[in-house]
């Protein structure tokens, strides 16, 4: 998949969680994607996602210093709305919905995230980020900040893995 689907994806099993703790789940596990670029497995973080769910984008002040900014969440049918809108309609269309055994199951959750990017028409990703956070390759002790890539990259996504429980 190329990065903006693979921001899709990652976003899909952030709000998924969202979702649930708006529900008053807690101590839900925390998951991240296990990548295979060129025949490496790696972990990396497609967007920057704070602890309010929020996308961050990199900003530079008129002074040139940098900052993190929200993405904002306005335009119907542009990203992150579309697949906000998405899960909450296919998992979540009553308030009784709870799906908490489908996300504790990370196997389930991951063959349903990928469907729903899958099932995304058109990706309304404006003015992408061609860069990964927080990369560690699996055969290497090295971690790095981020990579730039250029935006024919592409991303093959492996598993989703527990990292911790909130």
């Amino acid at each position: 998949m190329n990065l903006v689907e693979a921001k899709y994806l990652e976003y899909t099993i952030n709000i998924f969680k969202k979702a649930l703790e708006y529900k008053g789940n807690d101590n839900l596990p925390t998951y991240k994607i296990l990548w295979k670029h060129n025949d490496k497995l790696l972990f990396a973080n497609t967007l920057n996602i704070d602890n309010n769910y929020n996308i961050l984008i990199n900003k530079l002040s008129p002074d040139f210093n940098p900052y993190h900014d929200k993405l904002p969440i306005v335009e119907n049918g542009k990203f992150p709305i579309d697949i906000m809108e998405s899960i909450h309609q296919k998992y979540f269309p009553s308030g009784f919905s709870n799906p908490i055994n489908l996300y504790n199951n990370s196997l389930a959750l991951f063959k349903e995230a990928i469907s729903v990017v899958k099932s995304v028409d058109t990706f309304h990703l404006d003015n992408p980020e061609y860069r990964l956070l927080n990369v560690s390759y699996l055969d290497s002790k090295i971690a790095l900040p981020f990579i730039l890539v250029d935006k024919d990259f592409e991303l093959e996504p492996i598993s989703l893995i527990e990292v911790s429980k909130n």
